[in-house]
């Protein structure tokens, strides 16, 4: 593993509740992690490869260019997939407390 790679996820790991930070090819590779025991990096690498080709046949069908961040809410987990670099991507995963998703409904104005 990429120790320089590894120490870019540093910073995250310090947030409390973050219990992983991985760096992951867009074809499911891991290609460098920072995570806490229970956490199986390469097993969640394979599976966000899955989510990266569904959410770009999503992009495609919906003709736009390409998928920016994707998050998702578990029962007690939060992820969210950043673009990092240019063929990097970044997965955090963590509490609630953590990563908080907020989604906002943006009415339009005349």
């Amino acid at each position: 593993m990429d120790d320089n790679l590894v120490s870019k996820l540093a910073p995250y790991r310090e947030h409390p509740g973050i219990k992983a930070a991985l760096l992951i090819s867009r074809d499911g590779f891991l290609v460098a992690s920072s995570a806490d025991d229970d956490v199986n990096v390469e097993a969640v690498a394979a599976q966000v490869a899955g989510i990266i080709d569904i959410s770009a046949r999503l992009a495609d069908e919906l003709n736009q260019e390409k998928t920016g961040y994707i998050t998702i809410e578990l029962t007690d987990l939060n992820a969210v997939l950043a673009p990092f670099g240019g063929e990097l991507l970044l997965t955090l995963i963590g509490t609630p407390e953590a990563i908080g998703l907020q989604y906002t409904l943006r009415s339009v104005r005349p």
